[in-house]
């Protein structure tokens, strides 16, 4: 019998696996990343809610949920220094729920409403003109939401990088890999030079070394 051993379950077309994968890469975790498609059986078994990331530790605990699979992580390292960073200091509530309050609000309604928007586009959906309309609407209310944040500091809850912007980042990845062209970029600079920051930090560059912009979105 194998010695047991901790996993993260993840899926390479899933958006919310990306940072708990980097924190892994970055950290140089004792995890093992399975993908699902290659261990369905196991998977169904640790996990019949069949939801990613998922954990599963050498001592039989498991649990779900990108908030609490990336907070366990970071704070598996006993890097002090970079989980006061990324999680926010417990000395600093209101800091704590401000990174708690966003990178929830990134990785749900954010990722939920842009990825219904997309995937028309990369035929993962058929088109509804009344279901775009809507999407827009919100997504437009969204971008305003985080360059107010941006305008008065470098990332979305301060000065420096956190959990909010690893999330929020991965959770747009989407739009910028295929909808948000040239002329979108330009119009919206402080989201654009602030996503480039993140997704070329320490924390995400494992993933994100060969990204690559679109000049004009597609069309159906």
């Amino acid at each position: 019998m194998s010695a047991p051993r901790n996993i993260l379950y993840t899926h390479d077309i899933f958006i919310r696996t990306i940072v708990p994968e980097c924190l892994i890469s970055y950290f140089n975790l004792d995890f093992e990343v399975v993908e699902i498609d290659e261990a369905k059986e196991q998977y169904a078994i640790d996990f019949p809610i069949k939801t990613t990331p998922a954990l599963k530790l050498k001592d039989g605990s498991k649990f779900f949920e990108q908030l609490a699979v990336n907070e366990y992580l970071v704070r598996s390292t006993g890097n002090e220094a970079e989980i006061k960073q990324l999680l926010g200091s417990c000395d600093d509530l209101l800091n704590q729920a401000n990174i708690n309050s966003v990178a929830s609000f990134g990785g749900s309604d954010v990722l939920n409403i842009l990825a219904g928007y997309v995937k028309p586009y990369i035929g993962m959906l058929p088109y509804d003109e009344a279901r775009e309309h809507r999407a827009l609407e919100k997504l437009n209310i969204f971008y305003q939401f985080f360059e107010e944040k941006l305008a008065t500091n470098k990332y979305l809850t301060g000065d420096e990088i956190t959990m909010a912007d690893l999330i929020t980042a991965t959770s747009l990845k989407l739009g910028f890999a295929f909808m948000f062209g040239r002329e979108w970029r330009d119009e919206h600079k402080s989201l654009t030079e602030w996503f480039e920051n993140v997704i070329h930090s320490k924390y995400l560059e494992s993933h994100f070394k060969d990204f690559k912009y679109p000049d004009v979105p597609p069309t159906l």
